[in-house]
């Protein structure tokens, strides 16, 4: 939960969208989802919407999303008549010819389209440098194992991408996103390496995986020994031992907590192991095998410890039963998206 700035109330809200103003419409939407707004509620969104012509247009822009221009009048359409205030808002008449849209909907509507603003480009688009740079890279859902030219192989996880150098002295892959485990045919004379976003990772032969997104790199080593430098310091790398993780950020390299290997590496056989892990952490890692969006619409849901061993071909599913558990309602709007909350 957190303070709503425009009027004190507080709203379930574990999303958040960048521009402040769009934010709080969704708040709004997310408020009025699920049962009639009482007359003090309304009334609050009313003077949230004429406080700043940017709340209108935010609110307004929100409803549009998706042709869907009748959300201005749901606003009010599911408040029985005699609960709603005097004076209304001026609201647009809906399209000629086009039929009433039940207010429940519309509302799971407006947050999917809310959703699909935020991640545009990031969940429904694979990045195109990263489509001209790969030599192998993997859909969301598919895990595929790739033989590398010099007899190692790479398991790559669900939306992963590698680029190969290999050559003379050099075996060197670059991963370009998501997750990859190795397996290295040892050669001393060329050692292996490993490029990602925050972290270079050096071998000679050896197993161990490593997966990198936009707040850091890890790796996780499953036999032999590596060394894993900075991108931007590597004349101070830290040596791994078997059982050993590390994460690689803009800040440094840090030793973690030594993980049980099977759940480590539970996602090479398509399964999820996780023991006392956040909900908002465990709905992150799915988001990478659920082709559309996923919002998580509540911190204090968000915030509860959850254990499990489940598939990961089936990431609604699992959502769905991890729901129940912790107490939060799963809405599957069109397109496959799904709403927590």
């Amino acid at each position: 939960m957190r303070q709503d700035s425009s009027n004190g109330e507080k709203a379930e809200s574990g999303y958040r969208h960048a521009d402040p103003v769009t934010d709080a419409a969704l708040d709004w939407f997310v408020r009025l989802l699920d049962t009639p707004a009482d007359p003090a509620t309304l009334a609050a969104y009313r003077t949230w919407r004429q406080s700043d012509p940017r709340h209108a247009q935010a609110f307004d822009r929100l409803a549009e999303v998706g042709g869907m221009a009748e959300l201005h009048r749901a606003t009010l359409a599911h408040l029985p008549a005699a609960h709603l205030p005097a004076n209304p808002l001026p609201l647009p008449s809906r399209p000629a010819g086009r039929p009433g849209a039940h207010s429940r909907r519309a509302w799971m509507g407006a947050i999917a389209a809310t959703g699909m603003l935020a991640v545009v480009g990031t969940q429904l688009y694979p990045d195109l440098k990263t489509r001209w740079s790969a030599d192998h890279r993997t859909a969301v859902g598919e895990r595929r194992e790739v033989a590398l030219p010099d007899g190692s192989r790479v398991i790559l996880d669900s939306g992963s991408a590698v680029a190969l150098a290999f050559g003379g002295e050099e075996r060197r892959v670059a991963l370009l996103r998501g997750r990859a485990w190795f397996d290295v045919v040892r050669d001393t004379a060329r050692p292996f390496r490993v490029v990602a976003g925050f972290s270079t990772v050096e071998v000679t032969g050896t197993a161990f995986s490593v997966q990198s997104d936009d707040h850091g790199d890890s790796v996780f080593l499953e036999r032999g020994r590596v060394t894993v430098s900075r991108l931007d310091d590597p004349g101070r790398p830290v040596t791994l031992s078997p059982g050993d993780r590390l994460t690689a950020t803009a800040r440094g390299l840090t030793l973690e907590p030594r993980p049980d290997p099977a759940e480590a590496l539970s996602w090479r056989d398509g399964r999820y192991a996780f023991h006392n892990e956040r909900f908002d952490t465990v709905v992150e890692t799915l988001r990478r095998y659920h082709a559309a969006p996923i919002l998580l619409l509540n911190d204090r849901i968000a915030m509860t410890r959850v254990s499990g061993n489940y598939r990961l071909d089936d990431p609604a599913g699992t959502l769905a039963a991890l729901a129940e558990m912790v107490g939060a309602r799963m809405t599957s709007l069109p397109g496959g998206i799904l709403v927590l909350r």
